[in-house]
């Protein structure tokens, strides 16, 4: 007698996680507002919803979603699902894009004054996007690697064509950087210069930190005491306990006033930033450089290498990738960090969220955070691929 098998049910299976994405993208462009039309660029905003401002827009990212929860449902195979929610990950955002700088430029026209912004809606529907984009390269796996990088960037490069084409103009934020615009440009120039200015004395004094921690157990348990505490010290307050002291040197010495070192500036700034930066990139190096056997530093020994040169030679090279990860760290916190240096009048994209804030403009604010999220993704991108780069082949394998 023949055992009786029942076919599962419809729904076995099922990949909930992008269902559950794919609902919500439905009711992001249905049930919650696309855009707000304020009348000026402080006063309260009217919501206005996607299917009533462009049903077009609407009827195209619902149907989106629709087939990434149909395939995330339907008995497929899993390849099938993943390339399907990759495919609507990068329209469904795209279409967002495209239907903020319509709607915009349609609902305030040639009204100067009148600001158009996007609202829940939109934001939803890019991050209902990147989610569905992350759950689903990681069951296709992609290779090469280089084709997940570039897919990845699919979005930002229509957000770029789009900038460039100017066809967000009418959004409210970009009408905010056009009254801006040269002030942007150098507030930006000056975010970057001291984040990257702080890294970069970081990455000195926290490699020198992190080789003689190795040799000396005193200088060890010291210098990660007092970096480890400097961690724990809100930034405003570091700046305020530096304003003091640079406050007096300055006024002691008028050569390290004529070279723009005060109690307030870039001066507190940049010491208080380096100061953040030291700690990964020190406990990476010393991480590093104590996982390398003995037997290699043994080796160079016996070669006749100096202390000196086993480092440069031997121990920096096989420490390098590690040291760095700490240098990507320590990057992306400094772009963070930068932004509440504009309170101490050193500059940096924050002056644009301090002044939206004191005005109640979030459109000011966007155009300080916007930048701040791009050029930490980027930092971030691009320090991640030069430590994938320097890692060996089978080390960097192993790691994926």
């Amino acid at each position: 007698m023949g055992v009786h098998r029942t076919a599962p049910p419809l729904g076995a299976g099922a990949e909930v996680p992008t269902l559950f994405i794919a609902v919500v993208g439905i009711l992001a462009a249905l049930a919650l507002p696309f855009a707000r039309v304020h009348p000026s660029r402080i006063a309260d905003g009217i919501p206005r919803f996607l299917a009533e401002t462009d049903p077009v827009a609407a009827a195209v990212i619902v149907l989106l979603w629709v087939c990434a929860g149909a395939a995330a449902v339907v008995r497929l195979a899993k390849q099938y699902r993943a390339h399907t929610a990759m495919l609507v990950s990068i329209l469904a955002p795209s279409a967002a894009l495209a239907a903020a700088g319509v709607i915009s430029g349609r609902l305030a026209g040639a009204d100067s004054i009148a600001r158009v912004s996007v609202s829940t809606g939109f934001w939803m529907t890019m991050v209902a996007g990147y989610a569905t984009f992350v759950l689903a390269s990681r069951k296709i796996q992609i290779r090469p690697i280089i084709l997940r990088r570039v897919l990845s960037l699919a979005v930002p490069a229509v957000l770029a064509v789009l900038l460039l084409s100017g066809a967000l103009n009418p959004v409210s934020v970009m009408r905010e950087f056009a009254v801006q615009k040269e002030v942007f440009f150098a507030e930006a120039a000056t975010h970057a210069a001291l984040a990257g200015g702080a890294v970069l004395i970081g990455a000195v004094l926290g490699i020198a930190v992190g080789v003689l921690a190795l040799r000396r157990a005193l200088i060890k348990k010291m210098a990660f005491f007092v970096l480890n505490i400097v961690q724990t010290i809100p930034s405003l307050a570091l700046f305020g306990l530096l304003i003091l002291p640079l406050a007096a040197l300055s006024s002691r010495f008028p050569t390290l006033r004529a070279w723009g070192i005060s109690g307030i500036g870039r001066a507190p700034a940049l010491i208080a930033l380096s100061f953040y930066a030291m700690l990964p990139i020190a406990r990476n190096t010393y991480t590093a450089l104590a996982q390398i056997p003995f037997s290699l530093r043994d080796a160079g020994a016996g070669m006749g290498m100096t202390r000196g040169q086993l480092l440069s030679r031997v121990e920096v090279p096989l420490a390098l990738p590690l040291i760095l990860a700490g240098v990507r760290t320590a990057a992306v916190q400094a772009v963070g960090n930068t932004v509440v240096t504009a309170l101490i009048g050193a500059g940096g994209l924050g002056v644009f969220i301090f002044q939206g804030l004191g005005q109640y403009a979030s459109d000011m604010i966007l155009l300080g955070t916007l930048p701040v999220i791009a050029m930490a993704v980027l930092t971030d991108m691009l320090m991640g691929g030069l430590v994938r780069a320097i890692t060996p082949k089978p080390l960097r394998e192993a790691g994926t």
